[in-house]
């Protein structure tokens, strides 16, 4: 992390550990800490493109660049790691937050007073009442009205700041939960209702 967004991030943790923190400020300093988070992991992303993209020059050269290859991919995909892992947790961590809106936001600053501080349009606040969005989930996770003005990336998990948090929070409960707190994807008013399961051999399988 560059040494700015370092001190700013210190900054904005040692304010937010001031005791009576108004909920409205919470949530402010919560977008500022997944937002630097955020452009913290792409530059380690951006860092480990530049191994893969020497690696790719040294293709030309095979097969006497076969180790040097091998160790710039290795790089490419363990540059930072431990940074990176730290970073994903406290994502996790912030998306939770999120989800359960555990400073009680949504009640606290109110639909309209949410949608300021998510930058939510006037069109598409009147589509989420009609849609009954009435919960901070509701509109970051479900409705990904954050920012609603901007174009929008339909790739799968890609979304605003705060909804790339819930994303990672939900793809980490997805991998930790117990089995029975998974939700059945072909139960009633599931995804997959009603959809016929095929009993297929391994060995079928090409």
């Amino acid at each position: 992390m560059s040494r700015i967004n370092l001190e700013v991030a210190e900054k904005i943790f040692r304010i937010a550990r001031k005791p009576n923190l108004p909920p409205r400020a919470m949530f402010i300093l919560t977008q500022r800490c997944i937002r630097i988070s955020l452009r913290h992991m792409e530059q380690i992303r951006e860092e480990r493109r530049v191994f893969r993209r020497e690696a790719g020059k040294l293709k030309a050269y095979l097969p006497f660049t076969q180790s040097q290859i091998e160790t710039l991919v290795s790089k490419s995909m363990t540059h930072r790691e431990q940074d990176m892992q730290r970073i994903k947790q406290g994502l996790v961590g912030f998306g939770y937050h999120l989800i359960k809106d555990t400073d009680r936001v949504f009640e606290t600053v109110g639909f309209e007073g949410i949608c300021d501080l998510l930058s939510i349009n006037p069109v598409h606040r009147r589509d989420a009442l009609l849609n009954e969005e009435q919960s901070l989930a509701g509109l970051i996770y479900v409705a990904r009205l954050e920012n609603s003005a901007s174009p929008k990336s339909e790739d799968w998990g890609s979304g605003g700041p705060l909804y790339e948090a819930c994303f990672m929070a939900m793809v980490n409960w997805l991998k930790t939960a117990p089995e029975k707190e998974l939700p059945d994807l072909f139960g009633p008013s599931s995804p997959f209702a009603g959809a016929k399961l095929v009993q297929v051999k391994p060995e079928t399988l090409q």
